[in-house]
């Protein structure tokens, strides 16, 4: 299965239609993009990949186009800037060197890879419908944001069972440094498990007047379920069970710090 990699997002990864072993076989490729436009494809009436009748969604005056890149530019150097004062601002400070903190550079660090490296080369992609980066930044760009995607979700859920443990169980002793950064490594090595057949499958394919970045599945039903779980639904388990247990204490029981409090305001009214 040939799948663009143009406005892809993570939904793309497990929605993508499939093409069939026999338009894969064909003498002359029919690969397109779903971006692309028929006539200038030259997709032939008898074979034709499922994504072959969307219309460019970014075909628009060259005014537009200007103004969207500005605005597209501007929010990913404000995500791309921003990402990285907060990575300046943890590392710079010795006592902002916190279990959470550490959780949150990895974060950061996550995000502002996405944007640096995915969203702009995504948008010139989408808007001139041609791949001018090769085919070795094709399979980057199909690697290295996904799983920068990836270690991002985890670090969530990670930041959660470490807000859980500190307010739910505060006299467990804490994560050391050394521990924090063994999981962040954790992290990413499960990230680039996860996300490395998105850079085996990568490939780029020449069609007349342009070339296309593109996904080549054999088959993708099993990567599809094993994302979905690791993914999606067990860090979103791990998250909605650690907060919702975290705001019922909270709003259920009394703010940590007030029982001792008021104990001493007891003793106070005693002895008067």
């Amino acid at each position: 299965m040939a799948i663009p990699a143009s406005g892809r997002t993570l939904g793309w990864t497990l929605g993508a239609q499939s093409a069939s072993s026999e338009e894969m076989s064909t003498s002359t490729p029919n690969y397109t993009s779903i971006w692309g436009n028929e006539s200038q494809a030259g997709v032939s009436n008898q074979t034709r990949l499922p994504w072959a009748n969307y219309p460019n969604q970014f075909v628009q005056p060259s005014w537009q186009i200007a103004l969207w890149s500005i605005a597209y530019g501007s929010v990913v150097a404000v995500a791309v800037v921003g990402n990285l004062i907060v990575i300046w601002i943890i590392l710079a400070h010795k006592r902002m060197r916190t279990v959470t903190n550490y959780f949150l550079v990895n974060l950061a660090f996550s995000d502002a890879s996405m944007a640096a490296f995915n969203t702009l080369v995504n948008f010139i992609y989408a808007i001139h419908n041609d791949w001018y980066f090769g085919e070795t930044y094709c399979r980057f760009h199909n690697f290295f944001p996904i799983t920068a995607m990836f270690a991002s979700i985890y670090s969530m859920a990670a930041i959660a069972v470490d807000r859980y443990m500190a307010i739910i169980h505060p006299l467990q002793p804490r994560l050391s440094a050394t521990a924090t950064k063994v999981i962040i490594a954790s992290i990413w090595s499960l990230a680039v498990i996860l996300a490395f057949p998105q850079c085996y499958y990568s490939e780029t394919k020449r069609q007349p007047g342009r070339v296309l970045c593109l996904l080549n599945w054999p088959g993708d039903f099993i990567y599809q379920i094993a994302v979905l779980v690791l993914v999606y639904l067990l860090p979103l388990v791990v998250m909605a069970i650690t907060y919702t247990i975290v705001g019922i204490t909270l709003w259920g029981g009394e703010i940590p710090g007030d029982t001792l409090e008021n104990y001493h305001e007891q003793l106070k009214a005693k002895r008067k």
